[in-house]
This record gives structure tokens, C-alpha cells and sequence, in this order.
């Protein structure tokens, strides 16, 4: 075991599944989502959400970038493939990059000339979209609030843009 309390030895798909649940709970121990429950449940939606494998496991890692302190070769060394991690780099929205230009760059992805980056990027589009269908059920909410309305309708708009996707994911 690391100090991440994640071992880092060769695993199948069942082992990294449950190495990204562990490092998600881990990572995101203290955080509170809007609706004021523990943060960790939402990477646990989101891969429930997923059907490919590697698409469950970057489900539980997706926000890891964004709210904690975790890189991307971190996830590396703990094992995690170069397209999964590839896929939670894609999921990743920078500061100040628009949203809908990071939706389109997901797509771009599904749609890129090198293999792996396709491969990352359809990962990350199922990743996206079991996101967003959490993310636009304000039902977690108790108070719902014009900004949630407003945060539903920008992703419901990114949602039909993932979803008008051409390709097979």
C-alpha cells in the first residue's frame, strides 16, 4: 500500500474498479455536493451510470483532477491506464475554459486521427454523460434555486451535444 492507501500492483478490471472507489472516497473525504451529502457519492453515480469498465473506473476518478489535489500521473503510478487517465483529463474543465468549448473538445476527441486519443475520448463522452445525467437531477436538491436552473439547462444543452454524437461509443 501507498500512503494513498491505494496499492499500485498490476490488477484486472474488478481490482481498479475497487482501487478507484478507495481512492475516491479517500480523496474526496470531507466534501459536501450542493445538496449538502458526501461528495463521493457522485463518482459513485457516475460510474454506476457507465457501461464499459473503463468507463466505471474514470466514473469514480472524473472530479479527482478538478477538487482535490490528485495528477494525472498520479494516477498513473497507482496503476490506472493511460486511457482511462487520459479520459479523467478530458472530464477535467479548466478555470476559465468555456463549457461548451470543453464538451466539443471531448467530441473532437471521440473523433481524433490516433487511436488512443479516441479511445480516451469515448471514454470520457460516457463519462460526461452519466455525469451530467447526475448532475441535472435536481431532485438531490432541497431548495432549487434560478442558478440550478440555469447550471440544468447548460447541461441538458451539453447533454443533446454528447448525445447527437455521430459515432459508436
Amino acid at each position: 500500500m501507498t500512503e494513498t492507501g491505494v496499492g499500485v500492483q498490476d490488477a484486472g478490471l474488478p481490482a481498479m474498479l475497487e482501487r478507484a472507489e478507495r481512492l475516491a472516497r479517500l480523496r474526496h473525504a470531507g466534501q459536501t455536493d450542493k445538496g449538502g451529502a458526501e461528495y463521493w457519492r457522485h463518482p459513485a453515480r457516475v460510474s454506476a451510470g457507465c457501461r464499459s469498465g473503463e468507463a466505471k473506473i474514470a466514473g469514480w476518478l472524473h472530479d479527482l483532477l478538478e477538487d482535490t489535489g490528485t495528477t494525472a500521473d498520479e494516477l498513473l503510478e497507482l496503476g490506472f491506464s493511460e486511457a482511462v487517465v487520459r479520459a479523467v483529463e478530458l472530464d477535467t474543465r479548466r478555470d476559465g475554459e468555456d463549457y461548451m468549448a470543453y464538451i466539443r473538445a471531448i467530441l473532437a476527441a471521440c473523433d481524433a486521427a490516433d487511436p488512443a486519443t479516441r479511445h480516451a475520448g469515448r471514454i470520457a463522452r460516457e463519462v460526461k454523460m452519466s455525469d451530467l445525467r447526475d448532475n441535472m437531477d435536481l431532485t438531490r436538491l432541497t431548495v432549487v434555486r434560478e442558478a440550478d436552473r440555469r447550471r440544468e439547462a447548460k447541461y441538458r444543452r451539453a447533454y443533446a451535444l454528447l448525445a447527437a454524437w455521430p459515432g459508436r461509443a
